[in-house]
């Protein structure tokens, strides 16, 4: 069978609670395959995005919401066949609907790659997530139409839970929303243990708790900015524009009056620590810690164990979603508990 890869190869055109107090890390998160084998399980991300139908993506949410089920389009409507168990057939079936795109085979790692027990997330245009933990195979069915004019004819049985707004959810798992291909896994020990005791379910073992994959852009940016002020570092928040995309602010340094420029990016984002060599200091900070080879002079790297020190020694300073995400993550500030 063609793997994820190549499936997700192509772009999508069509795509665009409770919340715990720690995580404890336990043994065991398994679900069966098809065949009963125990596997560990899978979270993945869903956009519902609907091309067809009516493209009401409100009425695409609601619909699934209602019948406890998540799913997509990409209908094949001049086929015989109304409902469908085999993907063989649809995978036939759409690729003479569709002779010139590849988009539909999100359907296709729909179908074949979670099995039951994973766990997706997705939200609704109002920015509520939710997490859906499927409970059964796919089917295809456009003879609902109701379901039609959603375009939710591909679809898998799913508990789903509420989650909540942007801030209660990890900024990882945000960050998975932007690229527009519908259907995505989210390779992440410390995501997959969150969503699993956000799902009540037993967690995966010895998953990390890497606090920076909670934060979203916002909190790391606010948890940079707070450190470096604390070192002397005033930001001047008006020199923040569109056209400043190589800084987020510039700075000025409280004692001797220097100015510097600051750089975050969060998720698997590099920076290119070579094209800040110029006259002015400049402070980078990448959560990936990966910042190319030979920083020159002027740059200073801030280091994840320096800005970990910072968040657990001086706690009464931080942002309070960087509070709450450290709480999740089970990471406790000097002289207290998270």
């Amino acid at each position: 069978m063609q793997d994820f890869a190549a499936r997700a190869q192509a772009p999508d055109p069509g795509a665009e609670a409770p919340i715990v107090k720690a995580l404890a890390f336990a043994d065991n998160s398994k679900r069966k395959t098809k065949d009963g084998t125990e596997t560990m399980r899978s979270l993945w991300r869903l956009h519902i995005r609907p091309n067809g139908g009516h493209g009401n993506i409100a009425a695409s949410v609601g619909l699934c919401l209602e019948r406890s089920i998540i799913g997509m389009g990409w209908a094949a409507p001049n086929e015989a066949v109304t409902r469908s168990a085999d993907l063989e057939w649809y995978k036939a079936a759409a690729a003479r609907q569709y002779p010139d795109s590849t988009a539909w085979h999100s359907v296709w790692t729909f179908a074949a790659d979670p099995q039951l027990g994973d766990l997706v997330w997705f939200r609704d245009l109002e920015g509520h997530f939710f997490l859906a933990e499927i409970t059964g195979p796919w089917q295809y069915a456009y003879e609902d139409d109701e379901a039609i004019g959603a375009d939710i004819v591909n679809f898998r049985p799913a508990r789903i839970i509420p989650v909540g707004l942007a801030d209660a959810v990890p900024g990882k798992i945000i960050a998975c929303f932007r690229p527009p291909i519908t259907f995505m896994p989210i390779r992440s020990p410390g995501m997959l243990a969150f969503s699993e005791q956000l799902a009540g379910l037993p967690v995966s073992g010895d998953a990390g708790r890497d606090v920076f994959e909670f934060m979203s852009d916002a909190d790391l940016e606010n948890l940079v900015f707070v450190y470096l002020q604390f070192l002397g570092w005033y930001v001047l928040p008006g020199t923040r524009t569109a056209t400043t995309a190589h800084y987020e602010f510039v700075l000025v340094n409280r004692e001797s009056g220097e100015r510097a420029v600051v750089q975050v990016k969060s998720g698997h984002t590099w920076i290119d620590a070579a094209r800040y060599a110029g006259a002015e200091k400049a402070f980078l900070f990448a959560a990936c810690d990966h910042y190319g080879t030979n920083p020159p002079p002027n740059v200073v790297i801030i280091t994840r164990p320096e800005l970990e020190d910072f968040m657990l020694s001086q706690p009464h300073l931080l942002p309070r979603a960087v509070s709450h995400w450290m709480a999740i993550a089970g990471l406790a500030p000097v002289g207290g508990t998270p």
